[in-house]
Parts: C-alpha cells; structure tokens; sequence
C-alpha cells in the first residue's frame, strides 16, 4: 500500500500495558442492539434552520455545458479571512477566480479574476489558507504556471507571491498552514530521471523575498500527505524510505522544525485518520502485521503517546475525543459488525460502549466503515456517517449516527445519505445540537438535511434539484461564518452555485418552519 492512499484494515483489540484481549463475538453479541435513546440537546441550543431561511446567494456560473449535477464544479475552498467569506470559482471553460461574500447578492463580488491558460486543462484555483492579515491560495498564472498568490481581499492587492517553479511549468505544493502571521508548506519536486520526489519546507511572509526554504528533506524520505494543526504549529508524518516513521511538527522557523518522536521503527507503516479534537490530534499508525494503534499528540514531545493498540482481526477507525476518552470503532472482519470503544486519554485498555447494527451482515459483503466525521471544537457530540459496503462499487446502505460517548446517546439519526459511488455525503457540525448533511429520498433525490442530533429534529432542509422527480442537487462544502451556513448546490440555473441557510435560536414551531 503507497504512503499516500488509503487505510489497512486491522485489528482485535489489546489493552495497552497488560496486553490482555478484550472479548470478542461474546461482547458483540451483548451489544447488538440498536440504541433507541437520543441524546440531549445542549450548548448553544440553535434552532434547526429553514427551508425559506436557505437560499440563493448568488448566480456564479452559466449553466454547465457538463450537464452532469454530481461533477458540477461549483464554489469551493471556504475560507474565513478577516471576517467574510472567500472561497474559490472554477469555471468549465478554464476560467478562475478569487470571490468573497457577505452573504447577498450585491455583497457577492470577484476579488480577482485568472483566464484560462493554454493547453488541455486549467489548473484549478485551489487551497484558501488565511492568515490574520493576508489570504494564500494556489492559482493558474500563463507566465508562471500554477503558483502560490497573496491577496489583502482586494483586486489591487492580489498579486503572485513568487515563481518557485520558474517558466510557466507548475509548482506542487501541499500542507499550506497558517503559522501566526506566516505561511508554512511543503514543495514537491518529482525527477523522472530518478523516479523520486524532493520534499522541501518552506515559508513566507506574503513577500517574494520573504519566502524561502526552511529544511530540505531530500529524497530519501516520503512525507505522508496526512497533516494536523497545534495550536500555531503543522505536525506532518516522515517515513524514511524502508525505515521509521516519525511525527514531526514546524512553526516555520529552522529552530522550531524537529523531529517531535520516532512513532514506529518498521517499515510499511502508514499514519491514518487523523482528527484534530481540541487541544490534542488522534491517529493511528497502520502496520503490515495488521496491527494499528492508536496515538494522541499535543504537539509536544512528552504529549505524544500511544494509548492503544488494536490486533489484525478487526478494522479499527478514529472517531475522536469527548471529555477524557478517545473514541474510536473497530469492525470484526468475521462478524461485519462495527463496535464503539472508548479509550482513557490518560491511558488504559479500551471498553465497549455499544455495537452498531448491520442489517446486511449475514448477507455476503456488508462491511461497515466511517465515511465522515464532525465535530465542533470543544463540542460534546461527534457526528459521523457510516457506509455498508456491497460485492460492488456502490454501498448497500448508509447511515447518519450521533454519539455523546455512551450507549444510551448513540443514535441513529437518518438513513439513507448518499448511495452513489461517485458522490459521499458531506457531514459538518455547525453547533453542537445542529448538523447538516445530505441525505437521499426516492421522491426528492438527494439534497441537504439538516438535525437536532435527534430523530424527530431531522428532516429535509430543502429541496434544491430543478423539479424532477429523482433530480439532486448534490451539496457540498458545508462551512459557518457568523450567523449562515453555506454551501454549494446544483439548482434551476443548470450548475452549482453558491447557497446559504440562516442560522437562528429563535424557533418555529415545526409547521412553520418549512
């Protein structure tokens, strides 16, 4: 398996420390059931949103020559910079371009416009990253190739940062971060010759001559493209080419570039699912034995540790952190059923918390896995989809559940989301008590949802699709700022544009709120 895709399956559970095995088919079997209790509803207690409260903001894009709803390049790469919405445009003819929003028509306006470029395609416009007072992103330039820009959120104070691919070929460069008032990324260099990639760290200030090399890691080590940010610092994986994988982290300067631990000695080891959660990062370490362990890291030396260790008959999967555990869902590969753990962030052997149903199980291929995950920071829920996997591509079934940590607060929300194999449902928490997602319906197609994180508080958020029984409108890129959700939707002009949906914590009463 390549360091750069994709998860090993793995895993019976083993406690940390006495090495002792949890049960197996014996706890499965006591736990499955399927949990009838919901959650309560806490924090800060939003209202679900409307559907006359969800609209249009803008008309972006003619309609799509495509014509294909679920490959509809719509508005992307959210970001918050200095309080307003920016994110990027990518047209089907090659054009792209730089947008902000205040949430109206009138507030809907281009930054900075890029033509297409010549030859077969346009690079897209691509990975918003904003500093406090600078805005970074990757764009297509006829001069210099794809290159890091800089903008102020004015046209006149858009530029490019710096050719560091010089002539027109691109630059390939990944894990750009904010570091305080710095940008921090990875430069790779791919040599045909040597069949090798050069990993390069670099840094700038917004500035040609301000950005420069921080460490070259050369080419004899991979870095994963898994990365996690720890307060103003990147934590980023580095394997040595048949040798150990380390955890290392950067704030941008050479003295704060350093190895933070050696994570495992053999080769063929794979870092996945990594969820920032608060003031820790979980992940695990996949190994070519089949065992995965689970680690947390505080971007310290002496905070990164590993908590558990899982055998090679289950998959394990991190699902993240509420109060003093980590939570985390193994499948046994015999069985295709998925159970929930909870493992002491202070140390100690897991426990099982509840086994989650699988109508399928017994029916050929049916094996469970996590699709997506969401939290809030500081949140007391996590909310995560599953899908049941098939002899095909496509999925047999999947499913939105929530969980506060317990049995009795692990609760199946809604099901079916997405049964495509060309399109996963989206999952995002926008408050602790308020997750929007998409889900399908024979009728409606699929279309955004919204939930109280209870059965009776989940329901349609509106039906976008122009009014074609079956017709989607695929929504994407969920994202909050301030007092709106936005998001990408395929609608009655023929392409995806940009929407949002108010948020309030003044409520309607159900028939009301339609």
């Amino acid at each position: 398996m390549g360091w750069r895709g994709g998860w090993v399956m793995s895993l019976l559970v083993v406690g940390v420390g006495c090495g002792g095995a949890l049960p197996e088919e014996q706890t499965e079997a006591g736990l499955a059931q399927e949990p009838t209790s919901s959650p309560e509803v806490t924090a800060e207690a939003l209202c679900l949103p409307t559907a006359a409260g969800t609209q249009r903001v803008k008309t972006l894009l003619p309609p799509s020559e495509l014509g294909i709803p679920r490959f509809a390049m719509g508005p992307d790469s959210f970001v918050d910079f200095k309080g307003t919405l920016h994110f990027a445009v990518n047209y089907e003819d090659g054009r792209r371009g730089l947008w902000r929003s205040t949430g109206t028509d009138a507030g809907t306006t281009q930054v900075r416009g890029f033509p297409a470029t010549s030859g077969r395609f346009t690079p897209r416009l691509s990975q918003l990253t904003a500093t406090p007072a600078q805005l970074f992103f990757m764009a297509p330039d006829a001069a210099a190739g794809l290159e890091l820009w800089v903008s102020n959120g004015t046209t006149a104070g858009t530029r490019l940062v710096k050719d560091l691919t010089p002539g027109t070929e691109d630059s390939y460069l990944t894990h750009l971060t904010a570091s305080g008032s710095t940008l921090v990324f990875f430069k790779e260099t791919y040599d045909a010759t040597t069949s090798s990639t050069r990993f390069e760290l670099w840094r700038s200030d917004g500035t040609a001559a301000g950005t420069v090399r921080v460490r070259d890691f050369g080419t004899s080590v991979d870095v994963s493209y898994l990365d996690a940010k720890q307060g103003n610092a990147l934590l980023f994986f580095v394997r040595e080419l048949q040798g150990a994988t380390s955890l290392w982290r950067t704030d941008g300067t050479a003295a704060g570039t350093f190895q933070l631990k050696r994570l495992d000695a053999g080769p063929d080891t794979y870092p996945n699912d990594v969820r920032p959660t608060g003031a820790l990062t979980l992940f695990k370490l996949d190994e070519q034995s089949g065992l995965s362990e689970l680690w947390k890291t505080n971007g310290t030396a002496g905070g990164t540790l590993r908590l558990a260790s899982f055998g090679s008959t289950r998959a394990m999967q991190v699902l993240g952190a509420l109060g003093s555990y980590a939570y985390v869902t193994t499948t046994s590969f015999s069985t295709q059923y998925m159970v929930i753990y909870r493992v002491p962030l202070t140390g100690g052997n897991p426990e099982p918390v509840v086994t989650l149903p699988n109508d399928y199980a017994s029916q050929g291929s049916a094996f469970p896995r996590i699709e997506a995950v969401s939290q809030v920071p500081g949140g007391r829920k996590l909310y995560f989809s599953v899908a049941i996997g098939s002899g095909g591509p496509a999925p047999r079934d999947t499913q939105l559940w929530v969980t506060n940590g317990t049995a009795a607060g692990t609760t199946l929300l809604r099901r079916p989301l997405s049964l495509s194999d060309e399109y996963g449902s989206p999952v995002y928490a926008a408050a602790d008590n308020l997750v929007f997602f998409s889900a399908y319906e024979t009728t409606g197609g699929i279309e955004p949802w919204v939930s109280n994180g209870t059965v009776a508080g989940t329901r349609l958020l509106k039906d976008i699709a122009p009014p074609v029984q079956g017709d989607s409108s695929y929504p994407r890129e969920f994202y909050r700022l301030g007092s709106r959700v936005y998001f990408s939707a395929y609608d009655d002009t023929l392409n995806a544009q940009l929407w949002s949906s108010a948020l309030s914590n003044t409520c309607l009463a159900p028939e009301d709120a339609q």
